[in-house]
């Protein structure tokens, strides 16, 4: 659970409740920062089961970063698909058309940040 203090917050991803992010059936998105709370950016950590992704999608005013923190991707920009694993970040300016999926055989793990929120 979140602890805040003045000026900040303090929390474990982990222990923050997830939703599934729809029409995306088998990714669950949690949201740890954002717009919100009056950040600037959105952190979001997801897991992705085995088989499911994010679909293309644009954000026409955001930028997305996403790392992998374990298991085996898929990143998608444009009409490129980029095998990505843990420890690997894949950027997309805001506008482009992007998705990613989970290409193993265990849960993907993924850190997320929108800039701005989305």
């Amino acid at each position: 659970m979140a602890q805040s203090y003045e000026g900040g917050v303090v929390f474990t991803p982990a222990e923050e409740s997830a939703s599934e992010y729809l029409p995306n059936h088998g990714v669950f998105l949690t949201g740890l920062l954002g717009k919100s709370r009056g950040d600037a950016y959105g952190l979001y950590r997801g897991t992705i089961a085995p088989s499911c992704g994010i679909a293309l999608e644009l954000h026409e005013h955001t930028s997305e970063t996403v790392m992998v923190i374990s298991g085996q991707a898929v990143g998608l920009i444009g009409d490129r698909e980029i095998p990505m694993g843990p420890g690997q970040v894949m950027h997309v300016d805001k506008n482009v058309w992007h998705g990613i999926r989970n290409s193993g055989s265990e849960s993907l793990e993924i850190l997320v940040i929108g800039h701005p929120d989305f």
